[in-house]
């Protein structure tokens, strides 16, 4: 018999334990250096043919000058939405417009409940693609001439009420408007897809906790010149495997300087026409725009559950803010 089979067999079992612990002990350091992946959610549609949900979609816009806010409108509107189609290229899905509700009336609100009401019963049928990102409009031609067709019926009946100049004057320009925004198919499928940018914006994408998603957003301009650009970024904040609900927060402001810029640009051209000088002071931190959302999604299917931004304009003493509010229910 060999010496080493001799020692194996003459080990005690306190030189056993004492062998293993050693054994633990040289591995301990690997497992408790080993880092935890940080959680991480991808954000995509499962949604099937004939899957239906309804959305209420609250907004809130509020006014203030010198620090006195006053609240202008609010309004109330359903949105029904449907899987018409799915495949692996993508979906189709009808979102269809309900009725609005006015809280907060406001000096025109007859006119406003009708203009208003000119999409009501109007199903927008949306372009998918599989990640969840909007791709167009498939019925954007139809929609074009029921638009048109529901405002000059609009226009007729006001024109037989025999309302004052000054209504039918602005319903004229409203006309002339609508005609401006629906002259191309691009411009069609941006005012029919405003609400649902807003409540698919947080598809197609891979999450990490506390790890933003950043890219470059852009405000559009309220005298229609060209956009502000912004720094934007989507965070995961929070998921709860169990109910597979995620909470992001998405937040958005406009670039400074080059808010600046195009500022300083409008109100030079402004002056140029007028021929009248402008201050070379007066611009920084003038103008402020910022958006922050916050937003629940059921990472199983991709529908949002909740949705609430806050959009802030500030333009000197002036203010506004407007605040929407989306609210899933489930057929």
């Amino acid at each position: 018999m060999s010496q080493q089979s001799a020692q194996a067999r003459e080990a005690s079992p306190v030189t056993l334990i004492i062998r293993a612990a050693t054994l633990i002990l040289l591995c301990f350091p690997l497992w408790g250096c080993e880092k935890v992946p940080p959680q991480a959610v991808e954000i995509i549609p499962h949604w099937n043919k004939g899957d239906a949900i309804d959305l209420t979609v609250t907004r809130v816009r509020d006014k203030s000058l010198n620090g006195k806010s006053t609240l202008s409108g609010k309004t109330h509107t359903r949105f029904s939405l449907e899987v018409l189609h799915a495949s692996t290229q993508g979906y189709l899905v009808g979102w269809t417009v309900g009725t609005t509700t006015f809280d907060a009336p406001a000096p025109s609100e007859s006119v406003l409940r009708q203009v208003v009401g000119l999409m009501q019963g109007m199903q927008i049928v949306l372009q998918i693609d599989p990640r969840g990102v909007i791709t167009g409009v498939q019925n954007w031609e139809t929609l074009r001439s029921e638009m048109l067709r529901n405002l000059d019926g609009l226009l007729a009946k006001r024109s037989d009420s025999q309302r004052g100049k000054a209504d039918q004057g602005m319903m004229a320009h409203l006309r002339a408007q609508w005609d401006t925004m629906f002259s191309t198919k691009a411009q069609v499928e941006q005012v029919c897809t405003r609400d649902a940018q807003l409540y698919f914006r947080i598809l197609g994408r891979i999450y990490t906790r506390d790890q933003p998603y950043e890219y470059q957003g852009f405000f559009e301009h309220p005298l229609g010149g060209d956009s502000f650009p912004a720094r934007a970024d989507i965070m995961l904040k929070s998921f709860n495997r169990r109910s597979g609900q995620a909470v992001l927060h998405w937040n958005q402001s406009a670039d400074h300087e080059e808010t600046d810029q195009i500022m300083r640009s409008l109100v030079n051209d402004m002056a140029a026409q007028r021929g009248k000088q402008v201050p070379n002071e007066g611009f920084t931190n003038a103008l402020a725009m910022d958006n922050h959302a916050e937003v629940e999604v059921d990472v199983d299917t991709g529908w949002v559950s909740t949705l609430t931004e806050t959009k802030s304009v500030t333009l000197g003493t002036r203010a506004q803010t407007d605040t929407t509010v989306i609210v899933r229910s489930v057929k």
